[in-house]
């Protein structure tokens, strides 16, 4: 495993190698130098017999005098020189080239990198093995460009999500801004002769012209609650007394839609911090939704459970469900469950404003399908 300081180790380590080189090979110079002095005088003059008969150094060669004797020792040193000098550089271009595969390599490996990410190529990773530093930076660099490739992604998609929403804006309201122009003309061309067919068109009109209130309304609010600085005001509250009143609303709502609805709120007192307006606005969009997208005969539940940091409400129906598709961006704003977005369904802003407002209480917002669907809202005993 990396420690911390095994580059300065390693450095150490290979300056220590490279001198205990040098001195080898200068070792081994001297050695050469000196067994050519020494064969250079037993050729010359042959072994020198001591009075005690030992054979001993040549201290002079017969026939050659002072001047002879140092040039031919300048010879053998300037060859020798050479040899240490050769040895020499053939040391320093190995160490070199060793040193150099590693440091430069994940230095040069580490640049090529950053030019990468400067060029926009956030996808790029550093694969090098080195030392505890240079790995550490490549550790860093590597978090780095996931992050700015995470931070890229997010800002494509929040684009792509806003292109999306005025896309959608546009339509859903320039649908029923025709539907509307249409009936209009024909009514000032005379195209509508009786009174019965005047009223019904009127009434469409009507229609229409709500609906595209409630979409005005439904962007405003989710404009509202996806600034930072809107003021969102909550107050400790009983919320069993706040589920009650709303399953009380929706009762005969849901009884006028031939829907059995089932609730299951505790007896006790709970009190969390919350804003009443708008979490009654949460709940009602699901419970309405719940209402639109489900047929007749479609049991729906509305359930408040306690737990260890705060409450449940969980809003269950046995209806149609959701596609496959739609469950990863159903909190998505303009997604609705009609893939053809009529110009007669709902806003597609319900879900979106619910996962808001459940977030600005600090709380989250869940969908579960396995058979049924259940969409649990948590909210925490302290924002």
């Amino acid at each position: 495993m990396n420690s911390p300081n095994r580059l300065q180790r390693s450095l150490i380590r290979q300056y220590i190698f490279f001198f205990v080189t040098i001195a080898l090979i200068a070792a081994f110079s001297l050695f050469v130098l000196n067994a050519l002095i020494m064969d250079y005088f037993m050729e010359a003059s042959g072994p020198v017999k001591a009075e005690a008969g030992v054979i001993g150094s040549p201290t002079a060669v017969p026939g050659m005098d002072s001047d002879q004797h140092e040039k031919v020792f300048y010879g053998m040193a300037l060859k020798t020189l050479l040899l240490f000098l050769a040895l020499f550089a053939i040391t320093v271009y190995v160490f070199g080239r060793w040193t150099a595969s590693r440091l430069t390599t994940p230095l040069r490996s580490i640049a090529d990198g950053i030019r990468s990410i400067a060029r926009g190529h956030y996808h790029e990773r550093l694969h090098f093995r080195a030392s505890y530093e240079l790995a550490q930076i490549q550790d860093d660099f590597n978090d780095m460009a996931a992050r700015l490739e995470r931070m890229e992604r997010e800002k494509r998609e929040l684009a792509e999500s806003k292109q999306r929403m005025l896309i959608d804006i546009s339509h859903d309201l320039k649908t029923p801004m025709t539907t509307i122009q249409g009936y209009i003309e024909a009514m000032e061309l005379g195209l509508v002769n009786s009174e019965e067919r005047r009223q019904k068109i009127l009434r469409l009109i009507s229609d229409k012209a709500s609906l595209m209130s409630e979409l005005i309304d439904g962007i405003f609010e989710l404009s509202k609650l996806d600034s930072p600085d809107y003021p969102f005001a909550v107050e400790a509250s009983d919320i069993t007394e706040f589920t009650r009143e709303i399953a009380a609303e929706y009762y005969e709502v849901f009884e006028e839609q031939k829907f059995h609805f089932h609730y299951d709120i505790p007896d006790s007192v709970i009190i969390v911090p919350f804003n009443t307006t708008w979490l009654n606005r949460a709940v009602s969009n699901i419970l309405s939704n719940a209402i639109q997208y489900n047929p007749p005969g479609t049991a729906v539940e509305l359930k408040l459970a306690a737990t260890g940091k705060g409450v449940e409400i969980h809003i269950t129906d046995d209806g149609i469900g959701i596609p496959d598709v739609l469950k990863e961006k159903v909190f998505d704003a303009f997604v609705r469950g009609d893939q053809a977005r009529k110009s007669d369904g709902g806003t597609g802003l319900g879900l979106a404003i619910a996962k808001q407002v459940v977030e600005k209480h600090g709380g989250n917002i869940r969908l579960i399908t396995n058979g049924h669907t259940k969409f649990i809202l948590f909210l925490p005993n302290e924002l």
